[in-house]
């Protein structure tokens, strides 16, 4: 077991993250972030201000002794746009040295984008998307098709020199933002290889910012940033809130952090401008970036993203869960048989395969708490593991299936309703139903049921069970869901 810590260095904030690699899987154990601003109130002659520099320096000693307390194994320090433009950057960087022990790499705009990118591309399951990255000075721009890198740019302007922009243009906000907006799109006109009408993958503080303000006025009822949607109306409205609200009350918009309030105009701007560029209609916040990028480089190194972002997920989080990783396969490979025969009459779309993958894969992960109530246990763990490859409504629904493997009347809270609507909660219960057979006909847990047929009638539906062995305790353990079978799908169940 390794960790490795992780530091970015970026114009607006300093952020550490520790990561424990083990040979089959990694998960992050910290993730501190201070607010620096080091690439705020520039000198004349392009160096760093001093007092940003001193904050810069305290800040990374803090972060390297917390790595030593926890015997990091290797700490990896990058730095952007703030530190690679500035006039006294090596000076800077003998300063950190000498203070901190620290070597920092500082990156070129087309490997920061690279990193954005490879963050991306190893968490979303997306095989087009424009990456947006706006960080304090620059703004990354990445066009990934087909999973690869396509086109890529880093642009000198973020979202403390767009604040400071719209500060110093003359009028109304309105008048500002036309003087910026209009600066912008000359910017994004001159990169000349921008797509149009594709989805728009935004990272970074500032989308999160969206995201969480969004879901604030609609009272949306889960916590997570990564693979939010939002339509672009909805990212043009959180806009002209941001635009019309004074300087002094944004800080009380619910969502907006406080530290970020006064240069999240800068941010909206930017990528409003964008959005009406690039014909945007779809987009999608993600909660990796360069710094998962790092981390998936040093799983991946031979840097080609990951085919199936779901199973790469769902094969770590089983890893570290130390889970009984043949009794879940077989309970999946039993759950994809019924799927794939009872939905064409059943009213079960297929493509909910990856949701029942991921509930029957993971159901017994709530034994890591404690076997009894695990079910409840799995529910919470399945929700919150930052699974990739799913939208966060599939999650929900993925995670109530788990629960419904040993209570087919667990509540669902009414605050999810909302969010599941009808057609989810029907979703449920009958995937609920195929995983209960499905552990039940491997009860035993050594794979003696290896197959299911499915021999449909008009009034009922009849199991027939391949197995090794004589399956009577698989039977009769399945045979205790007949009734809920019959409810959910509207027939008898039998088991032969």
């Amino acid at each position: 077991m390794k960790i490795i810590g992780i530091i970015d260095m970026g114009s607006n904030s300093i952020r550490l993250v520790l990561v424990q690699i083990t040979k089959n899987s990694y998960r992050i154990i910290d993730d501190v972030k201070h607010s620096v601003r080091l690439g705020k109130d520039i000198l004349p002659n392009g160096n760093l201000h001093p007092i940003r520099m001193q904050k810069a320096v305290e800040t990374l000693l803090f972060f390297r002794n917390l790595c030593d307390g926890v015997n990091v194994d290797k700490i990896v320090v990058v730095a952007t746009e703030a530190v690679r433009k500035a006039a006294n950057c090596k000076e800077f960087l003998d300063l950190v040295k000498q203070t901190t022990g620290l070597n920092v790499r500082v990156l070129k705009g087309s490997q920061e984008a690279f990193y954005d990118y490879f963050g991306v591309a190893n968490s979303l399951d997306l095989s087009e998307a424009l990456i947006m990255d706006i960080g304090g000075s620059s703004t990354e721009l990445i066009w990934m098709k087909d999973k690869k890198i396509c086109e890529v740019t880093s642009i000198p302007l973020g979202s403390i020199h767009i604040s400071e922009q719209l500060e110093e243009a003359k009028g109304n906000v309105y008048e500002k933002e036309r003087v910026v907006t209009n600066l912008l799109i000359k910017a994004y006109h001159e990169i000349g290889w921008l797509p149009h009408n594709i989805p728009l993958v935004g990272i970074g503080g500032s989308f999160r910012n969206i995201a969480k303000i969004d879901k604030k006025k609609k009272t949306y009822p889960l916590e997570a940033s990564h693979n939010y949607y939002l339509t672009s109306e909805r990212v043009q409205e959180i806009h002209k809130l941001i635009l019309t609200t004074p300087a002094r009350r944004r800080k009380d918009i619910k969502g907006l952090s406080p530290d970020r309030a006064d240069i999240f105009w800068g941010a909206t701007t930017a990528i409003n401008a964008l959005i009406m560029y690039c014909g945007i209609s779809d987009v999608y916040v993600s909660g990796y970036g360069l710094r998962e990028g790092l981390i998936f480089e040093y799983l991946l190194p031979d840097l080609n993203p990951v085919n199936d972002v779901l199973d790469f997920s769902l094969q770590n989080l089983m890893n570290n869960f130390n889970l009984n990783q043949k009794h879940a396969y077989h309970v999946w490979g039993l759950c994809r048989s019924m799927l794939e025969q009872l939905s064409p009459d059943h009213e079960i779309d297929p493509s909910q395969e990856k949701i029942l993958k991921t509930a029957a894969l993971l159901h017994d992960c709530g034994i890591n708490i404690s076997y009894y109530d695990h079910h409840l246990h799995s529910f919470y763990t399945i929700l919150n593991s930052r699974i990739n490859g799913l939208s966060q409504r599939e999650l929900l629904i993925a995670a109530y299936v788990a629960a419904y493997h040993r209570k087919s009347n667990f509540k669902i809270s009414n605050d999810y309703k909302p969010l599941l609507l009808e057609e989810g909660l029907k979703t449920i219960r009958k995937l609920g139903v195929i995983l209960k057979l499905a552990e039940a006909l491997d009860r035993r847990m050594n794979g003696n049921v290896t197959n299911i047929e499915c021999l449909k009638e008009s009034e009922a539906v009849t199991l027939r069970l391949l197995s090794e062995s004589n399956h009577d305790l698989e039977a009769k353990e399945a045979s205790d869901s007949a009734a809920l079978f019959a409810k959910e799908f509207g027939k008898k169940l039998a088991i032969i």
